[in-house]
């Protein structure tokens, strides 16, 4: 049986096996060669710790910001996988979204293969699927709850054109439970689907897909409006709205979207921020999905409508890095972006096959370029370029670090820098350094390029002033560690 099944799909194996190499290649490497950091994937570490141990996580590393971490962002999954914790240790989450991946990747092979009934073309679609760049953007900057929300949105749309009402409504509710703002996209998807079977005049689906979509909505209200002001510190204001363009909290954003739909269309492509040295970045998003096949969006309004919130959250935004095409803000387009270009090539009578490998060879060869070389700011090309030589080692001995990492005791409360807090977030007390709160251990990556917030000369300032404080001792010393303990 499983010989029959190997043969059967032995290419869609063979395309899952050589991607994911390298998405293991992008990702764990990057983590093993401190090229992962507190914020994200330190957080989530010192979530699933604690979730691991039967306690509310007070994340330490998001101190003094926040008390709980669902306050910052509602997501469930790292309460969900915290017990592997026990066995994949730091690699837990990175493992999670790495797996999550590939499952989209199938999610795209069976929706495909369900509307064609031609495994070549199902193989084709996630080959595409796998080439597009947010998923290698994503991978390039540590663990996000909504990678792996966009990854089980194939697998919805898959049983809900089957009409296996319950394996779909399993998969609505996980990316509802991802992160808030996810079950804001889960009911634009509804709204999507709601929008067809009004056009098509399909009575009974309506009322399946309005409901989900009302549901969506709700659900989005309650977090965003009850649960996480009940769990926050900060009097109720919800941290992560970024729109002052458009207006002071998101019920501003809506009326003046509605009052003022020029200006919002405008913003969509407009440089909003005053600083000329942005220019470019949205054109630089909207050129990437066009050139991985986004343009099929405009014959399904239903695949279109799906976008609308990701591209509103992303173009609106206060900060330049959300626009552009880098980290893990553009995964979202990536499932609906194929879906809707393969739904219109299955639609194609002649020479599908060959139309088809050579959007799957512009999107390859867009993806290399947009690796290569981009505007969006802040691009880590070492994360990103898996193929590179320069992402496959660092200018220190990274192992050394591993090893001297590993003397510090758990009972020790750490700030650390960036890179190193995901490495020792797995203790009950560790801060995001500079800030230091009670910690009686600092722990420093002096070998590391970046030293944000410092530049290099009061990085060094910093360094000198704790050494010659009276207060620390030195723990460890290498030419690419630091390690001081107080007296």
């Amino acid at each position: 049986m499983i010989k029959g099944i190997a043969e059967k799909h032995k290419w869609l194996i063979l395309v899952l096996v050589c991607f994911g190499a390298i998405f293991a290649a992008t990702s764990f490497l990057n983590h093993y060669n401190f090229r992962t950091y507190g914020w994200d994937l330190g957080i989530n570490q010192n979530a699933i710790f604690d979730y691991a141990h039967f306690r509310w996580n007070d994340c330490m590393i998001m101190q003094p910001s926040f008390d709980n971490v669902l306050a910052d962002h509602f997501s469930l999954y790292p309460l969900l996988i915290s017990p592997f914790y026990w066995v994949f240790g730091s690699y837990t989450m990175l493992i999670f979204q790495w797996s999550a991946i590939l499952f989209g990747g199938i999610g795209i092979y069976k929706f495909v293969f369900l509307i064609s009934d031609h495994r070549r073309f199902a193989t084709l679609a996630t080959v595409h699927f796998f080439c597009i760049w947010g998923i290698y953007s994503a991978l390039s900057f540590d663990y996000h709850d909504n990678v792996v929300a966009a990854m089980f949105v194939p697998w919805f749309l898959y049983y809900y054109k089957k009409e296996a009402l319950l394996k779909s409504v399993l998969f609505f509710v996980l990316i509802l439970i991802s992160k808030e703002n996810m079950a804001l996209w889960a009911g634009f998807i509804g709204l999507g689907l709601s929008f067809r079977h009004l056009i098509n005049k399909e009575w009974k689906r309506l009322k399946i897909s309005s409901a989900m979509m009302i549901g969506a909505f709700l659900y989005f209200i309650l977090i965003l409006k009850v649960v996480i002001p009940s769990l926050s510190n900060t009097d109720g204001v919800y941290l992560h709205h970024s729109f002052n363009a458009l207006g002071g909290n998101f019920g501003e954003v809506i009326v003046n979207i509605i009052k003022h739909p020029i200006r919002a269309i405008e913003l969509l492509f407009e440089n909003h921020s005053g600083d000329s040295y942005y220019d470019g970045i949205k054109a630089e998003t909207y050129l990437a999905i066009i050139l991985a096949g986004g343009w099929a969006l405009v014959f399904y309004p239903e695949y279109l409508i799906m976008i609308v919130p990701i591209l509103a959250q992303k173009m609106y935004n206060d900060l330049p890095i959300r626009w552009g095409i880098s980290d893990h803000y553009s995964i979202e387009f990536v499932p609906i972006i194929v879906i809707a270009l393969y739904t219109f090539l299955n639609g194609l009578e002649n020479k599908k096959l060959k139309l088809t490998a050579v959007m799957v060879g512009i999107c390859a060869v867009s993806t290399f370029k947009f690796m290569e070389n981009r505007t969006s700011e802040y691009y880590k090309k070492d994360n990103t370029r898996f193929y590179a030589p320069v992402h496959w080692g660092r200018n220190f001995d990274v192992e050394n670090v591993h090893q001297v990492l590993a003397t510090i005791p758990d009972s020790l409360r750490v700030s650390a820098q960036a890179p190193l807090a995901p490495h020792l977030a797995f203790r009950d007390y560790i801060y995001h350094y500079p800030y230091k709160g009670d910690a009686n251990c600092i722990a420093l990556l002096t070998a590391e390029e970046n030293k944000y917030p410092f530049n290099e000369v009061t990085y060094q300032e910093e360094i000198d002033r704790l050494l010659n404080s009276g207060e620390w001792n030195v723990f460890a010393k290498t030419p690419a560690l630091l390690i001081l303990t107080k007296k």
